[in-house]
C-alpha cells in the first residue's frame, strides 16, 4: 500500500501524542512513588504505583502497535504483545529502520512482563521488593522510549519529505 505524506504526518502526530501522554502518565507515576517514599506502605498504595507502571507500558504498547500497524501489519494471535516488540528492534531494509534499541528494548520488555503480572494478579498483593525493583528502571524506560519516539518522528519528517504527490 502506498503511503502519503499526510499517511506518515499522522503517524508522527500520533507518536508525539504518546510521548506527550508518557509525561503525564510518569507524573503520575512519580506522585505514587513519593507516597510510598514518605510513608504510604499500604496495598493499595503499591496497587496504585503498579497501576502507573501498567499505564506507562500500555502508551508505549500502543505506539509499538501504531509502527507496527503503519508499516508492515499483521501480528500473530498468540503472543502478540511480546511478538510486537521483538518486532520494534528490527531495521527493514526500504521499509522502515528499528524503533527501539537493544537497551530500549531490554528496559521496556520488562514493563511489558509486569503488565501481564499486574493484569493476572487476581486478589493477590503485588511483592513490594519487586515493585521497587522495577520502578527503579521506569526513568530509564520512559527516557529510553521518548528518545526512540523522537529518532523516529525525525524518520518520518524524512520519509515524508520524500514522498511525491
Amino acid at each position: 500500500m502506498k503511503r502519503t505524506r499526510s499517511d506518515v504526518a499522522r503517524l508522527a502526530a500520533e507518536l508525539r501524542l504518546d510521548s506527550s501522554s508518557i509525561d503525564a502518565a510518569y507524573d503520575m507515576n512519580s506522585r505514587a512513588v513519593e507516597r510510598i517514599r514518605h510513608g504510604a506502605n499500604d496495598s493499595l498504595d503499591h496497587a496504585a504505583l503498579g497501576y502507573t507502571i501498567h499505564n506507562l507500558y500500555g502508551i508505549m504498547e500502543n505506539a509499538c502497535f501504531r509502527i507496527s500497524k503503519f508499516f508492515e501489519n499483521g501480528l500473530s494471535p498468540d503472543a502478540w504483545h511480546k511478538e510486537l516488540l521483538n518486532r520494534m528492534l528490527l531495521d527493514i531494509p526500504k521499509t522502515r529502520p528499528a524503533f527501539l534499541s537493544p537497551d530500549g528494548f531490554a528496559l521496556i520488555d520488562e514493563l511489558r512482563s509486569f503488565r501481564h503480572v499486574f493484569r493476572n494478579l487476581y486478589g493477590r498483593e503485588l511483592d513490594s521488593d519487586r515493585l521497587a525493583a522495577l520502578q527503579a528502571k521506569v526513568p530509564a524506560s520512559v527516557e529510553a522510549f521518548k528518545a526512540s519516539v523522537d529518532r523516529y518522528v525525525d524518520f518520518l519528517d524524512r520519509l515524508g519529505d520524500s514522498i511525491e504527490e
